[in-house]
């Protein structure tokens, strides 16, 4: 999910787990990892290795295009007004 807000921000640059991790709130750990290799067997992201100048080589993640745009036509999203205030929003699936 964090990807599709980064997505929709304009940023699709790659990410680092550490990125991933400290902006879901979490600390960079192995299961982190392995929640990022799970989901690049299960085809939602892809990971490519750079050579970082003075580090190690480095994993970087990006969301699968295929996913950006079936979530852009799947969600319906609606507003609900209360004497014309919108005062929440549903999200629908299709």
């Amino acid at each position: 999910m964090q990807f599709s807000v980064w997505h929709r921000n304009g940023d699709a640059e790659p990410k680092t787990m550490n990125r991933i991790a400290k902006t879901l709130g979490m600390i960079p750990s192995q299961n982190i990892q392995d929640m990022l290799l799970e989901m690049v067997e299960a085809g939602d992201l892809t990971v490519e290795q750079r050579d970082r100048r003075g580090r190690w080589t480095t994993k970087f993640y990006l969301l699968v295009e295929k996913r950006l745009i079936t979530e852009k036509y799947s969600r319906r999203h609606i507003s609900v007004k209360s004497r014309g205030v919108a005062v929440g929003q549903l999200e629908m699936f299709s």
